[in-house]
């Protein structure tokens, strides 16, 4: 582990507790320069003058800071094309390194089409985003139609925003209208993640919308999470804010909802009578589709 220089907490301590450093500084240079005898008076300058130091190494050690990440921007005087992607004149590009080898973002001058995808504000580059990369985030500029895809303006659902790749493929957005995927019928507002052969796609469903699932002859509620393969099987459903579900007219909770063949394994989110026996909240049970079984998985 590294370890820092002596004088490093002294700044540290001496910045954080501005409120008592500050004060008595002052007070003691005062006092060094209007009183006391000599002796004193030299104690109090030599004093107050070390409790300022913090702050001017603190100041400096700013500048530095500030001077070296000035080396890692540069500022596109023209067009160019920078890992990939074509960039407009006026562009802040920052990298991590002085030589400029390494990209980390980009500060668009204005609204840009870059690879095909009207964009705004910041672009962040990734080497790597799930299974896939490198790939790029940023704010849509406007809602558009992304090859095919009715694709909302704006940050979604978290700091990443929309997500793509070098080729104009989306990998993360939410949808500006309804939409099929896989023979579902999303609506306006889901946000999607885009799956691949070895991980399932996931749907986050708007708190205020829910939608038909045919697989289970029921409705999904608002605000649950459908995961699905990429062959278009449902796998589960995810929820930690309490959803139920109804499926053969039992109250199934989605916290913890998965499909297996034709069969459905959750927990009761209600108690429930099952084969003339009342079960308790949480008990988990197996439902067979085709014939409606149920069976308690005690």
């Amino acid at each position: 582990m590294r370890r820092f220089p002596w004088w490093f907490g002294f700044v540290v301590a001496g910045v954080h507790f501005w409120y008592a450093t500050i004060p008595a500084a002052v007070a003691l240079l005062l006092l060094g320069w209007y009183g006391g005898p000599g002796g004193l008076r030299w104690i109090g300058f030599s004093v107050g003058a070390l409790l300022t130091l913090p702050f001017l190494m603190a100041g400096l050690m700013y500048a530095l800071q500030s001077i070296e990440e000035a080396r890692r921007w540069r500022t596109l005087a023209r067009a160019e094309t920078i890992a990939g992607v074509g960039l407009p004149a006026g562009s802040r590009v920052r990298f991590a390194d002085r030589a400029h080898t390494k990209l980390i973002s980009v500060d668009l001058p204005c609204a840009s089409n870059i690879l095909g995808i009207r964009l705004v504000g910041r672009l962040t580059r990734y080497e790597t985003w799930d299974d896939v990369g490198p790939v790029w985030s940023g704010t849509l500029a406007e809602d558009q139609s992304i090859n095919g895809i009715p694709c909302r303006a704006g940050y979604f659902t978290d700091k990443f925003g929309t997500i793509f790749d070098t080729t104009g493929t989306v990998h993360k957005f939410g949808l500006a209208a309804s939409r099929d995927f896989f023979g579902l019928h999303f609506p306006k507002g889901t946000a999607i993640r885009r799956g691949s052969a070895t991980r399932p796609w996931s749907f986050l469903l708007p708190a205020d919308s829910g939608m038909d699932l045919p697989v289970l002859a029921t409705t999904a509620p608002p605000g649950v999470t459908l995961h699905v393969a990429d062959d278009g099987r449902l796998e589960r459903i995810g929820s930690g804010h309490g959803q139920i579900i109804i499926v053969h007219g039992l109250p199934l909770s989605t916290g913890d909802f998965r499909l297996h063949d034709d069969q459905v394994i959750a927990a009761l989110a209600e108690p429930s009578l099952v084969g003339g026996e009342m079960l308790p909240i949480g008990t988990s049970v197996l439902v067979d589709l085709p014939t409606g079984d149920i069976i308690p998985r005690r």
